[in-house]
């Protein structure tokens, strides 16, 4: 603490250097307390320094350092000021603070894997030196050893020592960081030579970089650049950051793929709270067999619904191309199965998800326009809320990895021949069109497949190595309580819809070239436009009509007849005389009715016919008699010529009185 030597210490005690000093008796010898008021100021300040040091609060030790620094620069100044010989006051370090040391380790992270190593070699040889220190063996002992063991100067080790005095031991390592930046030349670069070069090689078609040099070297004389060696160009394109590389030569979607997928969790969802579909071109040829007795080639298209909790595939539909009405059958499969309607669909945003057919009317549709006049889709119809995959992006659908499992069943050695590759340049040599595979056979094939996917187990997120079978069956039992499809529904998804207007001579509807009527339909307004529902497959069974999602009324095929076919054009005949009939009948009563009321009021005559002059009218009776009618509403032609009956009943009524209450009053 004083700096002197031991012996030198003793003779100024004993020479009464040091007032106040006590001698007791301890660790077999005698033993000197020294007074730290006595002490010189200089032994007094390192003194509280080294308290400062071994304080545990890193607050309290800048608190001390700071201060005795104070008071070090104040006994300076005094001596000044008194004209004593200034002392050199060596002043503390003053320990780092939580920011400081932060910064600190921010710089050894960065710092070079050689500078790191360096400082380890650094702290080493300072706990090597601390030990020996705290075990009281001389300074000058200690730097022979360092020197010796690590071949470091002492001049050296004073100067790592200084570097970290008076801060903490967990600090030590980031001070003792190199300063030394290597080699900084570098060789001469004209800065527009070397922007030439990088957007040059940043370019998605990747050119080499010898080759954009080679340009660089033919442009240099022209324009006065100055080029380095290949190697230089080289090297400072490897320093190029990663995502400039990636994103000027693989593009944005390469850029994308850099950062980490979204974690979703599965276990947020209930069973049928969303369902996902999307469709997959096979890779194998199928042979289809027409009702005509000809044959087509082609890959199949596998259009699914997965339960997206569960990862259950519910149903699948097979086709030629993927069409609205393959994803319509696939949906009907998948609601005969689940027996519930689900709360929203996740589907690729491609044209038969987005049809009118499946969509139609729905407010967050992104392909074709948004009409008010739209035909109500399927899942418009049920209530159920689309949500759209974003285009291209396969993680966006969990349906993906079903397909994974299509893909094996595809490359089964029972399809050899038939099997063909997902992309042209994979297509075996052993293919050929005559071993293309049946349609049904690939069907049972896939039915299996399917079958065994649902009880195998999964690895997905909330699955726990459960098989979606068992995770069904379990969530299903405290599920809560869904809509079942109805039997009305069902037939939805059977039906294809068009919008159409009604021929304005007949009042019949044209789907497929083929026409359809009913009775219903005569008395609608033809400049409207109505939802037509229908079964594509077969054009003969009727067609349901809908005013919006209104029910309007079942019509029937008006078949051709052959031109000599008597029986049929006696029963056309008679089915449209009977139609003409019933609604003349209609006609005049209104007419009557209409009549009776011009004709006759409470007090008399109210009117006359021929001038159109109008008398005007007396207060009318606020209670009116409803007349109701015992007809069924799936008889129309029936309730029409009845109410046309009643309505003749009240005109010959009205007559009668008007006629009595003339009769009466002139006598």
């Amino acid at each position: 603490m004083l700096g002197v030597d031991r012996s030198v210490l003793l003779r100024r005690v004993k020479a009464g250097r040091y007032p106040g000093t006590i001698t007791v008796q301890g660790n077999g010898g005698e033993q000197y307390r020294i007074p730290l008021s006595s002490l010189p100021d200089a032994a007094q300040f390192n003194y509280y320094a080294e308290q400062a040091r071994k304080d545990s609060d890193p607050e309290i030790q800048r608190a001390r350092v700071k201060h005795l620094n104070a008071l070090a620069l104040e006994r300076a100044r005094e001596d000044a000021a008194a004209g004593r010989p200034i002392r050199k006051e060596k002043l503390l370090p003053i320990p780092l603070n939580d920011e400081e040391s932060a910064a600190l380790w921010e710089r050894w992270e960065q710092a070079s894997e050689g500078h790191q190593k360096e400082a380890r070699r650094r702290f080493e040889v300072l706990q090597f030196f601390e030990n020996l220190k705290d075990a009281h063996v001389n300074i000058g002992a200690i730097e022979k050893e360092v020197e010796k063991r690590y071949d470091v100067s002492p001049a050296t080790l004073w100067r790592w020592r200084k570097l970290v005095a008076g801060q903490h031991v967990g600090d030590w390592l980031p001070l003792l960081l190199p300063n030394w930046k290597g080699r900084t030349a570098q060789a001469e670069f004209t800065e527009e030579a070397w922007i030439f070069i990088l957007t040059s090689w940043l370019v998605p078609s990747k050119p080499s970089i010898a080759s954009v040099y080679r340009r660089a070297q033919e442009l240099a004389p022209e324009k006065g650049w100055v080029l380095p060696s290949l190697d230089v160009v080289e090297k400072r394109i490897n320093d190029l950051p990663k995502w400039l590389v990636v994103l000027g030569r693989e593009g944005e979607k390469a850029l994308k793929a850099m950062y980490p997928s979204q974690k979703r969790d599965y276990t947020t969802l209930q069973v049928h709270d969303i369902w996902c579909a999307d469709g997959r071109t096979a890779d194998v040829f199928c042979r289809w067999t027409h009702p005509d007795g000809s044959t087509s080639i082609g890959r199949p298209i596998v259009v699914g619904w997965l339960d997206v909790r569960t990862r259950y595939l519910l149903g699948f539909e097979i086709g030629r191309t993927e069409s609205a009405d393959l994803i319509r059958l696939a949906f009907k499969n998948a609601l005969e199965q689940a027996g519930v309607i689900p709360d929203e669909a996740l589907m690729d945003n491609g044209r038969g998800f987005a049809s009118k057919l499946i969509t139609g009317g729905a407010q967050n549709r992104f392909r074709f326009k948004v009409k008010e006049e739209d035909v109500p889709g399927i899942l418009t119809c049920m209530g159920i809320n689309p949500v759209w995959a974003t285009p291209g992006h396969g993680q966006a659908k969990p349906i993906e990895s079903f397909w994974r499992v299509l893909a094996e069943l595809d490359k089964r050695a029972e399809f050899r021949g038939a099997y063909v590759g997902n992309r042209p340049d994979a297509r075996p040599e052993e293919w050929v069109p005559n071993k293309a595979i049946p349609i049904e056979v690939y069907r049972d094939a896939l039915i299996k497949e399917i079958n065994a996917y649902n009880r195998r187990g999964h690895r997905g997120d909330g699955m726990n190595g459960r098989s979606p079978l068992e995770v069904y069956t379990e969530l299903l039992e405290s599920a809560p309580p869904r809509k079942q499809p109805t039997a009305q529904q069902l037939r939805l998804c059977l039906l294809a819809a068009e919008a159409v207007r009604l021929d304005k001579k007949d009042y019949s509807v044209r789907i497929l070239g083929n026409r359809y009527w009913d009775e219903a339909l005569a008395g609608l307004d033809e400049r409207r436009t109505y939802t037509v529902r229908f079964n594509p497959e077969n054009a003969s069974e009727p067609v349901y009509v809908y005013d919006g999602t209104r029910f309007i009324c079942e019509a029937r095929i008006i078949e051709k007849t052959g031109f000599r076919d008597r029986e049929a054009a006696k029963a056309y005949n008679r089915a449209r005389n009977k139609t003409i009939k019933n609604q003349k009948m209609i006609a005049a009563a209104l007419k009557e009715m209409h009549q009776a009321e011009i004709w006759v009021g409470d007090g008399g005559l109210t009117g006359d016919i021929e001038t159109g002059e109008i008398l005007e009218k007396p207060p009318r009776p606020n209670v009116v008699e409803l007349l109701r009618t015992s007809v069924e509403p799936s008889q129309p032609t029936q309730g029409k010529a009845e109410t046309g009956q009643s309505f003749h009943f009240l005109g010959e009524l009205a007559r009668k009185e008007a006629e009595s209450e003339l009769r009466r009053r002139h006598g």
